[in-house]
């Protein structure tokens, strides 16, 4: 699996949770995911009315990101950076309500209906809706975009991971069985199998709907380096309060407003919005201070509290929704053998690791896959807090006694919000480890230059990993982590269904997951992920280490930005004050 989404990659800096302060609006906490499907008389969406002075029409807000997008093609966007600016030009069939994490409105389709098997649901769309190119949004449309998830055309399906993610596969293999136009303002998607967090699901800008003319006439269909795809990089076509500009690879991705957008109550403020690049998360405060930019992202922890003491500034919080931890494949030795694990989890002061690495309360101690904010969660009492002597003992009674030899792998060249400094990180467990009885040897990838692909394959016994939750629902972590995989593992075709990434084969795992993911009523299906969650923590797949959210900073001077756990941050509502 890759782990792109939220944060989009830096190469120093990091990523914080604090304190909201300044004239922001404040994020409402997570809310547990409806209790049931949204049918026919949904209300129609409304934008929040921020807090503050009333809202300024115009201007430019220039945002210091942290590096270009990597692509405007919705269906295969992975990264941080790309869904940022995706989520102004395009938009979904339904949203998530700003600042929640799993409440959903209206977009696109105005209102939908799900079948009592759990199986079809039936989108009714606005009316009188056109693509920025003119062309319209119809049923027709929204069925051509839906077929595309279904059957992705072999040169794009190695650049794309949420549509073969949450539908399985594609073709004969997707969850997608059918998808039926009605009539023109009305259209059907049949699944396979239930699925309770589809909806949920369809929030997520790679589900977005793009203009199929436009992505016939820029050849968006051929592979990511063809000469004539030039799709996002010079006509990405969406429904949205903003439309693409100008891209100047390395020096900034410009947005204005959409002039014909179909929602006029919530037509954009602003007039133009530049992205600029800036790697350094120092030189991105620098030019904060310095007025170059409006706002930046992936604050450092070490800069809340100049920020805090600035009063020119102010921080934008995102609830945590980061899971950062050190991960075992159970088909290695010695990690086959749950108390070398178990010696493991009881050998590392994760007080301590916290305090270190995400100070000023940028992150706290995990002790579960999930975040101790969502429904499902309970704390996880079957391994125990930090004990050196019992971490020792346990090792001495396993198949590895000490000196028990283990290969240590992390990431090189990258900082992630859960996952701040990889190798000091590495520095700090490497004596924990040592004190139960463990010889360590490290070993060390590029982010991107072969670890994301070695721990999916599962390579690596042991190693640091971590997940950004797209959505506030199991399904979306554990459901992904521990499921079953009929994949290439490390290049070897497994005779049985098996996780690759961790190894995690429990069949009594995967059945309680199952009946978990289509279980339609909430309060059976939060009580079915507690069962699942005593399961999988019972078989230490990993050594959760912290929870960790994420800062933004800002001038006073922008208004209405309302911060999301999940970056489904919507820029229409932002506003500058006049002359500014």
């Amino acid at each position: 699996m890759l782990r792109l989404r939220i944060g989009a990659l830096i190469a120093a800096g990091a990523i914080a949770f604090a304190a909201c302060s300044g004239a922001a609006t404040a994020a409402p906490s997570v809310a547990a995911p409806s209790a049931a499907p949204v049918t026919s008389g949904a209300p129609a969406s409304t934008a929040p009315v921020p807090s503050g002075p009333t809202p300024v029409n115009g201007g430019t807000w220039i945002f210091g990101s942290a590096s270009d997008p990597s692509t405007l093609d919705a269906i295969l966007i992975q990264d941080g950076e790309s869904f940022r600016i995706a989520q102004q030009i395009y938009e979904t069939l339904i949203k998530l309500k700003p600042g929640s994490a799993s409440d959903l409105e209206p977009d696109l389709a105005k209102t939908w209906d799900t079948s009592t098997d759990g199986l079809t649901y039936t989108f009714h769309l606005q009316t009188g809706v056109n693509f920025s190119d003119g062309t319209p949004f119809n049923a027709d449309a929204a069925v051509y975009n839906v077929n595309r998830w279904k059957n992705l055309p072999a040169a794009l399906q190695g650049d794309d991971y949420y549509d073969v993610t949450v539908f399985g596969g594609y073709g004969a293999n997707s969850l997608i069985k059918t998808v039926t136009k009605i009539d023109d303002a009305t259209f059907s998607i049949t699944l396979t199998k239930p699925k309770a967090d589809f909806l949920t699901a369809m929030t997520l800008i790679p589900f977005a709907m793009q203009s199929p003319t436009a992505l016939q006439a820029h050849h968006a269909d051929l592979g990511s380096k063809a000469p004539t795809n030039d799709y996002w990089q010079k006509a990405p076509t969406g429904t949205g309060p903003f439309m693409f500009s100008e891209f100047v690879p390395g020096d900034h991705y410009t947005i204005v407003k959409n002039p014909n957008y179909w929602d006029t109550a919530n037509a954009a403020h602003l007039d133009k919005i530049i992205f600029q690049p800036i790697a350094d998360s120092a030189n991105r405060l620098t030019a904060l201070k310095s007025g170059t930019v409006d706002t930046i992202d992936f604050v450092d922890a070490t800069q809340l509290k100049d920020i805090s003491s600035d009063s020119s500034l102010q921080l934008l919080t995102r609830p945590p929704l980061d899971i950062g931890k050190l991960g075992f494949n159970q088909t290695q030795k010695p990690f086959n053998d749950i108390k070398v694990r178990t010696a493991v989890a009881l050998a590392i002061d994760k007080n301590a690791l916290v305090n270190a690495f995400f100070p000023n309360g940028a992150g706290t101690v995990a002790d579960s896959d999930l975040i101790n904010n969502m429904p499902a969660y309970e704390p996880n009492t079957g391994v125990g807090t930090f004990d050196a002597a019992a971490a020792k003992t346990m090792l001495q009674s396993s198949t590895c006694p000490p000196p028990c030899a283990v290969t240590f792998w992390y990431p090189d060249s990258v900082s992630r919000p859960y996952m701040l400094d990889p190798q000091n990180e590495y520095l700090a467990i490497k004596p924990m480890l040592e004190a139960a009885g463990f010889v360590v040897t490290p070993n060390h990838k590029p982010w991107h230059g072969g670890y994301l692909t070695d721990e999916a394959n599962g390579v690596y016994p042991m190693f640091f990993i971590g997940w950004i939750y797209d959505y506030a629902d199991p399904a979306d972590g554990p459901g992904l982590f521990y499921a079953t995989s009929t994949a290439d593992c490390n290049g070897v075709k497994e005779t049985t269904a098996h996780n690759c990434e961790f190894g995690e084969d429990n069949p009594l795992v995967a059945a309680a997951m199952a009946k978990a993911i289509a279980e339609p009523d909430q309060t059976t299906r939060t009580q079915d992920w507690k069962d699942a969650m005593k399961l999988i923590n019972a078989d230490v797949p990993d050594v959760p280490l912290v929870w960790a959210g994420s800062s933004l900073a800002s001038t006073t001077k922008v208004h209405g930005y309302i911060p999301s756990p999940t970056q489904s941050e919507y820029f229409n509502l932002v506003w500058k004050d006049a002359g500014s």
